[in-house]
């Protein structure tokens, strides 16, 4: 009975202030929307899906890119014979004042058969081995090779060999430079053979390789190609 009086009590308050009453529940309305918004967690946002043609797009584009840098990047095998090539023109390479090309023996045609015979020969010699290259050496008079221009602006291509303990320049041909790369030049030699030993009939061009500042290769008719080393001071300037 005290409960229906009490709720009769209410129904008459809230009938007669109206107001009051709304702003009474107005609380209990934004409490239930934060309880219910603590077990509700929010909603959020999510990215649309992938789209499945776009991503195989970029993989593919991906792939192709690493395959042009991979291309981009010379391999190892690409690189030839790995020798570093001459980083100023030919010409002046050779002609530097002080400069005398030596003959590398060893890096040479002639050399290269030398030491097969010789192996063949006495192949569990080492010493044997060593004597018999030292004497096919010696049968090659070759000692180094010069490319001088003089003050008249005159190009000489000189070849020095050893001739009885004495060091003689056997060949002295004037050149024009010819055709020329970057690790290349061809000579055009000019006229007579004017060293001690002058050829009969002088070759109207030598073939010159550069494979690098330190080096040069001559195709010589008789013993094919010859190594030559360089180096600085060995001589005065011509």
């Amino acid at each position: 009975m005290q409960v229906s009086l009490r709720a009769i009590a209410w129904s008459a308050l809230c009938f007669s202030g109206l107001s009051a009453c709304a702003s009474q529940a107005a609380p209990v309305k934004s409490q239930d929307t934060a309880a219910a918004s603590q077990h509700s967690p929010a909603e959020k946002p999510t990215s649309a899906p992938a789209d499945p043609s776009k991503t195989t797009v970029a993989s593919d584009n991906a792939a192709k890119s690493s395959e042009s840098s991979a291309a981009a990047e010379p391999t190892h095998e690409s690189k030839g014979d790995g020798l570093r090539k001459a980083s100023r023109p030919p010409t002046e390479l050779i002609t530097g004042p002080n400069v005398v090309f030596v003959f590398n023996f060893k890096e040479s045609a002639v050399g290269i058969a030398a030491q097969e015979a010789c192996e063949r020969q006495a192949a569990d010699n080492p010493r044997a081995v060593r004597e018999c290259f030292d004497k096919a050496r010696s049968q090659v008079p070759v000692e180094s090779v010069r490319f001088v221009k003089d003050k008249a602006n005159q190009y000489w291509w000189v070849t020095y060999n050893r001739y009885k303990g004495n060091l003689l320049k056997w060949h002295r041909v004037q050149f024009m430079p010819g055709q020329e790369t970057d690790s290349s030049i061809s000579l055009n030699l000019v006229g007579k053979d004017k060293g001690i030993a002058p050829l009969a009939h002088v070759p109207h061009s030598l073939a010159i390789e550069l494979p690098n500042d330190y080096s040069i290769v001559i195709q010589d008719p008789e013993l094919g190609k010859m190594a030559y080393d360089a180096k600085i001071g060995l001589m005065e300037a011509d």
